[in-house]
């Protein structure tokens, strides 16, 4: 394994908006992953912002984009049985046979394949296999058709033998403007042991294991590539190197169909552009529904946390228990996931985006439905940009701690849309991702908006943290289940509200003395169907805030850094005045009669109240889930080739409107 040029590429910081950022630069030979930067201060402060989890620039060689070839170039027509190249140089192939190309230069040298209408099939073992070169690099001549393919049974399956049909011992690249299709039906498609590049070409891969697969990293910058793999898509997998085993990924267009994970790095797997279309697992669909949970999505079918005791475990070879897993994830890594770009249209049965420790999102445009999480890290998930569209999914958004500083989100979840909550939970009864156990909330969970526009709707909660939640910014609208005890915002811990634009259709929880900003918690003597218009205006007559709601609702809350206490303002449902309401202090909280505030249980009676660091006023909080309720309406049907539009998110009809324009709502 080489060890190799080391740089620290300060550039990419610039890409996220937070207090610090991790970054290392590799060259076209090898890798290296910065440490992830240490979290920054407490959750209760301004500065309590996480630093950017450690990322990964990859610098391609000069090689790596070099398609030009000159009449230097040595001629090589293929024949049946063996082609051998044993030195450096650029060679040119063409013809059909059954056989193998063999790589056996010198350990330094540079061999350029280009190939010129090449179709190689070797029944026994690999099609093209280099056992030694510094680099291989395929050049896709313009204009030409390739076929590299394998069998189903190998001669040699000796432990250290080749598994794929295109292998290379050292680094290999694929470049060029020209079209070249693998089948690897022993097991993988092309692989390497040490960086897989890929910078262009139209690079159509069939696998009975992973279609493309880089031991120390896979970098990819451009191309088209179909991937279609009984195992995963994409994979990285030294676990022997903290600075090996990553992922990254500029540019392309790639189609993956994965059996297992769409894509997968042992390590760092970091994304700045691309255009990724990824269904894994057989997609959202295939996801049974926890026991005891409601189904989501939008026909109410999809969603729900998989019970993995039923889902159905694939038969591995017997070389490939310790490669695979039941992990049917989009992306997926073991360390850092950093997105800064790209449009992913993503059906997922597990999780679309998922890290071992944290998770970054600072640009890009998502349109996900899948059958766990939408976006999940163990550790720190924040979210400083991008238009995230998520239309079925467990949970939202999901980490130990979750930053929204910026972005347009709008996510509909049959769990929570968002949930702070602490892995280390998991090994308590009822507790782990998606609700820990009472006393297991602390400083280390919490939940925090600066910015950005959250539109979220959770079939438990809208908002949920097993710690605090903080609200200093952005525009939050929030609607949280019209069942049971839940409501928009829930947590063990308490509510701070110092600025932004927050409206709910469904309960908060009291917020705590030290909210600064004018909070107002109504509760309605009637229920009022989803998709009702809610609108808070000020003394003048001015709409402050609006908002149609995604399920019937029996309590709104209201606050904007307009709200002052002593004025009066009128709380509207579709266009008729409800009531008047007087602020009479930071928090307010009363009936829309007048009355004192209280909260039905879904027309179950009895009031809420209570709970950790302050709760609903008049009492304690009880009660949980109403086992088998069900998504307001029974369920959604999307339209018929649902995308998201430019500058918003359009849902069903009858869901009710999200504005087409960050901020309309509020």
């Amino acid at each position: 394994m080489k060890r190799l040029h080391i740089c620290i590429l300060w550039a990419l910081c610039a890409a996220f908006a937070l207090t610090g950022c991790t970054s290392a630069a590799l060259s076209g030979d090898g890798a290296a992953v910065g440490d992830p930067a240490p979290s920054v201060g407490g959750a209760a402060s301004d500065s309590a912002l996480l630093a950017a989890p450690a990322t990964v620039a990859y610098a391609f060689a000069a090689e790596d984009t070099d398609d030009t070839w000159d009449a230097s170039a040595k001629t090589l027509p293929l024949s049946d049985g063996e082609t051998r190249i044993t030195a450096a140089g650029t060679y040119l192939l063409s013809g059909q046979a059954t056989g193998q190309i063999v790589v056996d230069a010198g350990k330094n040298d540079l061999v350029r394949l280009v190939l010129n209408g090449v179709t190689l099939t070797n029944p026994t073992g690999p099609a093209l296999v280099a056992t030694q070169a510094k680099k291989t690099v395929l050049i896709l001549a313009p204009d030409t058709e390739n076929t590299l393919a394998d069998g189903a049974a190998y001669e040699d399956t000796s432990e250290d033998a080749p598994q794929a049909a295109v292998f290379a011992q050292d680094n290999l690249t694929v470049t060029g403007t020209g079209a070249l299709t693998v089948t690897g039906a022993y097991k993988h498609g092309v692989a390497s042991k040490d960086i897989l590049a890929v910078t262009g070409g139209a690079l159509r891969v069939t696998a009975a294991g992973d279609a493309l697969r880089g031991r120390d990293g896979v970098a990819v910058s451009g191309g088209t590539l179909t991937l279609t793999a009984d195992g995963d898509g994409i994979q990285a997998n030294n676990d022997e190197d903290a600075a090996l085993g990553f992922v990254v990924l500029s540019g392309g267009t790639l189609t993956i169909t994965a059996g297992h994970d769409g894509v997968q790095a042992e390590t760092a797997l970091t994304v700045t552009g691309g255009d990724f279309d990824l269904v894994t697992g057989g997609g959202a669909a295939a996801a049974p529904a926890q026991n005891g949970e409601r189904a989501g999505g939008w026909d109410g079918t999809w969603g729900g946390r998989p019970d993995q005791s039923a889902i159905p475990t694939p038969i591995p070879t017997a070389d490939e228990t310790e490669e695979t897993s039941d992990s049917y994830k989009a992306f997926k890594a073991a360390g850092a996931l950093a997105i800064s770009g790209g449009t992913f249209t993503i059906d997922a049965r597990d999780d679309a985006f998922h890290s071992n420790t944290d998770l970054s999102v600072t640009g890009g445009t998502f349109t996900v439905a899948t059958g766990d999480d939408a976006f999940h890290a163990d550790s720190a998930l924040t979210v400083g940009g991008g238009a995230i569209h998520v239309s079925a999914c467990y949970e939202g958004l999901e980490g130990a701690t979750v930053l929204i500083s910026g972005g347009d989100i709008y996510v509909y979840a049959s769990d929570d849309g968002l949930n702070a909550a602490s892995g280390a939970a998991s090994a308590a009864p009822g507790g782990g991702w998606g609700g820990a156990p009472s006393g297991q909330s602390g400083s280390a969970v919490w939940a925090k908006i600066t910015g950005g526009v959250l539109d979220l709707y959770g079939g438990a909660d809208a908002l949920d943290s097993n710690g605090d939640v903080f609200i200093l910014g952005g525009e939050v609208r929030l609607s949280g289940s019209s069942q049971g005890m839940e409501g928009a915002i829930d947590m063990d811990g308490t509510l701070t509200v110092t600025g932004g634009r927050l409206i709910t259709a469904g309960s908060v929880l009291q917020p705590t003395a030290d909210s600064t900003q004018a909070v107002l918690l109504l509760s309605h003597t009637a229920q009022h169907p989803a998709g009702s218009v809610l609108t808070l205006k000020d003394p003048a007559g001015d709409t402050l805030l609006t908002y149609t709601s995604r399920v019937a609702f029996t309590a709104s809350a209201f606050s904007a850094p307009e709200l002052t206490v002593g004025e009066t303002y009128s709380v509207w449902i579709d266009g008729q005045r409800l009531c008047d309401v007087a602020l009479s202090g930071t928090v307010t909280a009363q009936s829309d009669d007048g009355g004192a505030y209280a909260l039905s249980m879904g027309g179950m009676g009895g009031g809420m109240g209570g709970g950790a660091g302050g709760g609903f006023p008049g009492g304690n909080r009880g009660g949980g889930r109403q086992d088998g309720a069900t998504l307001p309406g029974g369920g959604f049907t999307p339209p018929e080739g649902f995308t998201p539009p430019e500058g918003g998110f359009a849902p069903p009809e009858g869901w009710g409107a999200v504005p087409t324009t960050p901020g309309g709502g509020v």
